[in-house]
């Protein structure tokens, strides 16, 4: 019996121990040095500076170096349609998960897994705004586990202390759509020439489609790519219950023209 009691306390001893080892690998591979989320405004992208005449006509505009066009628009001026593509293109699940999407995980995993390379990342907007304001610039550009991971606590931490709202306005102001475009207001400008408080369903629908990845997808070198991915956001709007609008419809009477 004493022999037992020793053999189990030797296993208890060792389990604690590799418990212990793991937890400190753990701090130091996801935890250690991880960005604070109270300094997300650091990250923003700077606002370019217009020059108008006296009439109110731009005549130059001033980009931050190594920066792009950008100007910071409330969430309520964003047309609904907009939002609505975004959130069915990027990540179907937004309002409803908790900064991080396990059934998107298990999705982007399944896809990964029959691709045999890492195709699909299982982002949530979320987990993208915290990428894009709060890790650096290596690691945002790092594709590996410990990116991701350190990705997803940050957008838990991030949800925990910002509204849906928030963070979904934060997104639409900061992500890249290409052609140094820094947001909805700056692609707006850059692709059509408008306030994004213009933009028709079918425009925000091509928008949408830029992020994924916006040098393919870039409407002004390449319109095929562009208008097959609009059409893909379209669908998924629909396919997701979002839009009440006609697929087809849209599509032929709603079409965005490029500029």
């Amino acid at each position: 019996m004493n022999t037992l009691r020793r053999h189990f306390k030797t296993i208890l001893k060792i389990f604690a121990g590799l418990l212990f080892t793991f937890a400190i690998f753990v701090y130091f591979y996801v935890f250690y040095g991880l960005p604070d989320v109270r300094d997300i405004e650091s990250g923003f992208a700077l606002p370019s500076t217009r020059i108008y005449d006296r009439n109110g006509i731009l005549l130059y505009e001033i980009l931050p170096p190594e920066q792009g066009r950008n100007r910071v628009v409330p969430l309520e001026a964003i047309p609904q349609p907009c939002i609505n593509a975004v959130v069915a293109t990027e990540d179907a699940n937004y309002w409803s998960h908790l900064g991080v999407d396990p059934v998107g995980i298990v999705r982007a995993a399944w896809i990964n897994i029959r691709g045999g390379q890492l195709i699909a990342g299982g982002s949530t907007i979320t987990q993208q705004t915290a990428r894009i304001l709060l890790l650096d610039f290596d690691e945002r550009a790092n594709r590996s586990i410990r990116r991701k991971l350190r990705e997803m606590v940050l957008a838990i931490q991030l949800q925990n202390q910002s509204s849906k709202d928030h963070v979904l306005s934060l997104y639409l102001n900061q992500v890249y759509f290409g052609n140094l475009a820094y947001g909805i207001e700056a692609a707006a400008q850059t692709y059509f020439h408008k306030d994004a408080t213009q933009l028709s369903t079918a425009e925000c629908a091509l928008l949408a489609g830029l992020i994924q990845n916006p040098v393919y997808h870039d409407p002004l070198s390449n319109l095929d790519n562009a208008q097959a991915r609009q059409a893909v956001v379209l669908n998924l709007m629909v396919a997701r219950g979002i839009t009440s609008i006609n697929r087809g419809r849209v599509e032929t009477s709603e079409k965005a023209t490029i500029f």
